[in-house]
């Protein structure tokens, strides 16, 4: 998904990082200067550099599922695995088996245990990167659920999502969710 500016919800997050490494500097100069601004001036100066709460707040979740397949290319077992971060700092992560299901499938269960997480620790700002395109644009409402199994996990994230404050999920390539991707793969055995 396309986020505001044309940029990706990762991209957003780095500008964020960056955004905020600039104001820390800008608040070191403003130090060394405070006596030469009016009370009110400096507090403004202050409120424009200091981190609002959404950007303390938000966190990120990658999530990801994987699938092995015998002979006939019929799934015979998956694990899902996930991270959520805050400032690069990995809080929670979680890898399991899931039995017998598609690559789909478990990728929407990685997604369900991933937001179910971010719930029961009072995560409630989260932008989400998840490797498969479907599942995203199925998210997003731009792909249509067809299959039932789909439709009930694709129901019962967006039932999830709903007790988020806000989130955001994005399609993000393989290489740029290798915790997730390593967690599930550690869940195929387990």
């Amino acid at each position: 998904m396309i986020s505001v500016l044309g940029i990706t919800g990762l991209e957003r997050h780095l500008c964020i990082k960056a955004m905020d490494s600039k104001n820390k500097k800008i608040s070191k100069i403003l130090d060394k200067y405070k006596s030469s601004f009016s009370s009110t001036d400096l507090s403004n100066l202050e409120s424009l550099l200091s981190n609002d709460s959404l950007v303390n707040e938000e966190y990120l979740l990658f999530t990801d599922g994987a699938c092995e397949f015998d002979n006939d290319y019929k799934p015979i077992n998956a694990g899902i695995g996930g991270v959520i971060k805050l400032k690069n700092k990995i809080l929670y992560s979680f890898s399991e088996n899931v039995g017998v299901k598609t690559n789909n499938e478990a990728e929407y269960l990685a997604l369900i245990k991933g937001v179910d997480l971010c719930i029961k620790n009072n995560i409630s700002n989260v932008l989400i990167f998840a490797d498969s395109e479907l599942v995203v644009k199925q998210i997003n409402g731009d792909y249509k659920v067809k299959n039932e199994r789909m439709a009930a996990l694709h129901k019962k994230t967006h039932d999830l999502l709903k007790m988020l404050s806000s989130w955001e999920i994005n399609h993000v390539l393989r290489d740029k969710n290798t915790e997730a991707d390593d967690l599930s793969k550690q869940g195929l055995s387990k």
